[in-house]
């Protein structure tokens, strides 16, 4: 549809302005930030489309020529994730930049997610399980939980959360961090009311992925705590 197409142009639009506004109020608005935001982006965008049409059996059961149907793919939020860390990471090292940008990220995506799950629902991927509940709506052919916009507001709320908490994380990279603790988190407990093709041990591949992110950021927040208290102690 053509709402969701808009939609999630927007969030990408929303996602990399807010990116910006971050970078200048920590005095990282540079032409080298610029160029990092925009290969991030571009790599996710790249990233999310080419992992969803492969999922879908590209190029084997769908013609090749879809790929570059900008009206195709580019909701895999994993592979958007993971290609545009790349692209950040590919962009720095050509760059020389070694200062860390993940806290500018971690305001930018879930700012891009809160607009972009609106393109979702109205696009009808990332649907819910069927449900009765008076705010269900009808989608592939059932009453279902309205789970984008479930999406959308809790990634509204996270970027919230991490705007009251910016200013009183001290360390660069925590900011981050708590992003992905807090997308771990909600994205995990969302996963039980979406439409789940596969489950493993109970749970959705997506799911676990989520483990390991909530896990993971609270060890890696954890020892940096620990370490500059023993830095702070020394000292």
């Amino acid at each position: 549809m053509i709402l969701g197409e808009v939609f999630t142009g927007l969030g990408y639009l929303v996602g990399a302005v807010v990116l910006w506004w971050a970078a200048s109020q920590r005095k990282l608005a540079t032409a080298g930030i610029g160029w990092v935001a925009f290969s991030g982006f571009a790599a996710g965008i790249i990233g999310a489309k080419l992992t969803q049409l492969i999922a879908e059996g590209w190029p084997f059961h769908i013609p090749v020529e879809v790929a570059f149907d900008p009206r195709n793919g580019g909701r895999a939020l994993l592979g958007g994730l993971f290609f545009g860390w790349i692209g950040v990471e590919v962009s720095k090292r050509r760059l020389g930049i070694r200062r860390s940008t993940g806290d500018l990220f971690a305001l930018a995506l879930p700012a891009g997610e809160a607009v972009g799950r609106i393109g979702c629902y109205f696009n009808g991927c990332c649907y819910g399980e069927k449900c009765d509940l008076p705010w269900a709506v009808f989608q592939h052919g059932a009453w279902r939980h309205p789970t984008q916009l479930y999406s959308s507001i809790t990634a509204a709320a996270l970027l919230c959360g991490l705007l009251w908490a910016r200013n009183r994380v001290t360390r660069e990279g925590d900011l981050f961090l708590l992003y992905l603790f807090g997308f771990g988190l909600t994205r995990f407990l969302l996963e039980f009311v979406r439409w789940r093709e596969s489950v493993i041990f109970g749970l959705s591949p997506m799911q676990w992925f989520c483990l390991d992110l909530v896990v993971g950021s609270a060890v890696v927040f954890v020892i940096k705590s620990r370490r500059t208290s023993q830095a702070q102690g020394v000292g």
